[in-house]
């Protein structure tokens, strides 16, 4: 016993270190044993049962009186048709005062098997106390079934006591054998014992089918017609929408392959978060797709009528491409032609698809929050971490029904932003501020909590996190190779030419035109046939100076006279050296119509893929490059929605300013069901602005050895939320000189890399806080 103070110390200090080990111990055990159920949910998923049991049966080991994992364990027992993991499933349950009462009929059965005649007696006792509460068919037959095997077990109990011998057992099993059903069925009844006799005799069963009834009723005609099947088909989905066990939109999906995480993610979403939640997938399984589906499921049960999704600036278009194309969802959006026209009628409409910084700009805010939204959804929600902000207090303004929050790092430096954003979701769920810090966060370490399973059980209610381990997301690697072409003395003087016109027009009137002038530039990264046709369109502008009308002249001029190009020589070594398939994916109907003809020129068969193009015509050449040609040009829509990993070669034959639209053009054939390593050629022109832009993309940050979805984090990241198309052609604007372009470009790598730096520092922590704690 310690008796001076210093002892006394000392002992606490060792109680105390103990104790923690103790917990630590403990918190490591839990995370083991949900890794284990997690790994058994999905042999269970894949019908690989006896993996699946091996996983649970290590998961009870770790946590033997959790009740997920003995009904887990029940659940194996009766897919397995196993009656002793049934009986070791429901006893463990019985045990501790849990087993459903629905188990009740089947547990007697099993006590019976094991000879436990007296704890059946009492199961029995309990089911027939509580059998008129019960929800469950058939409630007399059970209740004479009961009745009968209590007097069973009873006649079995006084064969015990007075010693008298039971029938021997091969009439015993024989007897078994006749009367009782198969275990997994929870309703088997023993017979009733005999009076005197020890068996019963058979009574012999016949089936007689009145065949001429069956064939006259067949062949009668009883034929309903269209309109009533399809009353039929109504009737059963109205059905389905009483509950949100089987989800209604699945049907509706235009080219999405969705995974059984994504599914399940959204069932818990609908039925057990109640339409709030923080979605925090890792990069690249599909968080979008989950929220489009909880979002297209409310919008057919009806549920939801008018709908608001926030994003970044960089992501509008591309939400709402993918809105149209898989949901068949019309959103108006920021980037629309005529959202600045209508103004505040747009902000009236049902179906809004906004920028953040558009939503909570002094001009837009109170438009925005006056009105009231069935759902909200926020898309890089880690913007509102900090409840100070703009992007913070628009969000909480917001008056909604249902709201989900889409981020892969909810914590990038401080607890207090995970806070923050449940308290969006919910507020009160993890109480005030002040006791949040003093319950979950450790003084001097923001990012380590304390009582880390308390804190887990209240994120669980709110938080979903899917990991690649669980969603079983294995795709082969990819390879890029970037192609610097040198150009000839004509292709250069036409690239510096439409350089300095793009120059002269952006001083006189660049804000005007600077969606014309990004493109025009881009064309002549692209081919001599996309600039042609833009310049054709330009000479029709009468507002043109005349001076510019001059030299768009002479560069029209100076396309039409050019012959073959560079890139097309390198384009042809690509094909004839790298066998297999391949698609050439283009920007510009101009250079897709220049290399169909160049291809047509050198006798190499190929199809076409564009968006002008009718569906059938579109079916028809994806039919025609998976089973005949090898050779697949396309725009950027690119076979969207259409399964095209049969190949595993693109070439980028011109290269679009934003990654995020090149990630698109990879994600086409780099995605699952996958099986070969995916190959990349990028072509460009040396000193293009496509060379510079590969150069940061491809050398500085490695984007093309990135997850899908990474770099999209990582431009996130950026300071500001100017697009980066737009940073490209400032650079190349404000240069006067190759060194300050340069100059310009190296600032913008350097940006990027700190950003890469921070995002993975990020991940890590992320991944620290929640690792498989949040899966389904």
């Amino acid at each position: 016993m310690p008796t001076t103070k210093t002892q006394k110390k000392k002992a606490k200090r060792k109680n105390k270190l103990q104790a923690r080990k103790k917990a630590q111990h403990a918190e490591v055990r839990l995370d083991k044993a949900d890794f284990f159920y997690a790994e058994s949910q999905w042999y269970k998923e894949q019908g690989n049962f006896d993996k699946a049991l091996h996983f649970i049966k290590k998961t009870l080991k770790l946590a033997p009186n959790d009740l997920d994992y003995i009904r887990a364990l029940v659940d194996l027992g009766f897919r397995m048709k196993n009656p002793k993991l049934q009986f070791d499933g429901i006893m463990r349950l019985y045990s501790c005062g849990q087993m459903d009462d629905l188990l009740l009929p089947h547990f007697t059965n099993l006590l019976i098997d094991k000879g436990d005649f007296e704890l059946a007696i009492q199961t029995i006792d309990r089911l027939i106390v509580r059998l008129p509460s019960m929800n469950i068919p058939n409630k007399r037959r059970l209740n004479r079934d009961a009745k009968h095997n209590r007097e069973y077990c009873l006649f079995q109990l006084q064969n015990e006591v007075s010693g008298r011998p039971s029938p021997p057992k091969k009439q015993v099993k024989k007897k078994a054998v006749k009367n009782k059903p198969q275990v997994a069925s929870p309703r088997s009844v023993h017979p009733r014992p005999p009076a005197s006799e020890p068996s019963l005799p058979e009574i012999p069963v016949s089936v007689v089918i009145d065949r001429d009834s069956f064939q006259t009723h067949l062949s009668a005609g009883m034929a309903s017609s269209h309109a009533r099947y399809d009353v039929a088909l109504e009737a059963q989905r109205i059905r389905f929408r009483e509950s949100f066990e089987n989800l209604i939109c699945l049907s509706t999906l235009m080219g999405v392959q969705s995974f059984w995480h994504q599914e399940e993610t959204a069932r818990k979403v609908l039925k057990t978060f109640r339409g709030r939640a923080l979605l925090s997938d890792e990069v690249g399984l599909g968080k979008t797709i989950e929220a489009g589906m909880v979002l297209k499921e409310y919008v057919q049960r009806g549920m939801v009528k008018s709908a608001l999704i926030l994003t970044p600036t960089p992501l509008v278009s591309q939400w709402q491409e993918e809105l149209k194309a898989k949901f068949a969802l019309d959103f108006a959006s920021t980037d629309d032609l005529d959202f600045r026209k209508s103004n505040h009628a747009f902000w009236n409409l049902p179906f809004i698809l906004a920028s953040i910084n558009q939503a909570k700009s002094k001009r837009n805010v109170d438009a925005v929050t006056r009105r009231e939204y069935d759902m909200v959804i926020v898309d890089e929600a880690h913007h509102l971490k900090n409840r100070n902000t703009l992007n913070w207090k628009l969000v909480n303004a917001l008056k909604k029904r249902f709201l989900l929050l889409l981020t892969a790092t909810p914590v990038e430096n401080n607890l207090m932003e995970l806070y923050n954003l449940i308290t969006l979701l919910k507020p009160g769920q993890l109480k005030t501020a002040k006791a949040f810090r003093e319950r979950f966060m450790t003084k001097g370490d923001p990012t380590s909590p304390q009582n880390r399973s308390r804190l887990k059980k209240l994120l669980g209610q709110v938080m979903i996190r899917n990991t690649r381990a669980v969603a079983k997301i294995n795709i082969p690697p990819r390879f890029a190779e970037t192609i610097r072409i040198e150009p000839t003395g004509a292709e250069k003087e036409l690239y510096d030419r439409i350089t300095t016109l793009v120059q002269s027009i952006n001083e006189t009137s660049g804000t005007g035109n600077k969606l014309l002038l990004k493109h025009l530039l881009a064309e002549a990264g692209s081919s001599p046939q996309a600039v042609e046709s833009t310049l054709s369109r330009m000479l029709g502008n009468k507002e043109l100076l005349l001076d510019h009308e001059k030299q768009i002249g002479a560069i029209r001029n100076l396309t039409r006279s050019m012959g073959d190009t560079q890139k097309n020589k390198v384009l042809l070594n690509i094909i004839h050296s790298a066998p297999g398939k391949k698609i050439i994916f283009v920007k510009y109907m101009g250079t897709l119509a220049h290399i169909s003809d160049y291809l047509a020129w050198k006798k190499i068969p190929h199809a076409m893929f564009h968006g002008q193009m009718k569906n059938a015509e579109k079916d028809a050449q994806i039919e025609q490059f998976k089973e005949q040609t090898d050779i697949l040009v396309t725009t950027e829509i690119g076979g969207e929605g259409r399964n095209l990993q049969f190949c595993h070669q693109m070439i980028n034959y011109d290269l679009p300013w934003n990654p995020m639209k090149i990630e698109q053009r990879i994600g086409r054939i780099h995605r699952i069901g996958q099986e070969n390593e995916v190959r990349i050629f990028n072509l460009c022109s040396a000193n293009s602005i496509e060379d510079y832009i590969l150069d940061i993309l491809d050398r500085k940050i490695n984007m093309f050895e990135m997850v899908i979805g990474e770099i999209e984090m990582i431009l996130g990241r950026v300071r500001g939320e100017k697009d980066f198309s737009d940073r490209v052609y400032n650079i190349w604007m404000d240069a006067a000189l190759p060194e300050e372009r340069q100059k310009g470009f190296d600032q913008l790598a350097t940006q990027l890399k700190r950003s890469k730096t921070r995002y993975h520092t990020t991940k890590q922590l992320d991944e620290n806080l929640f690792g498989e704690n949040f899966e389904l």
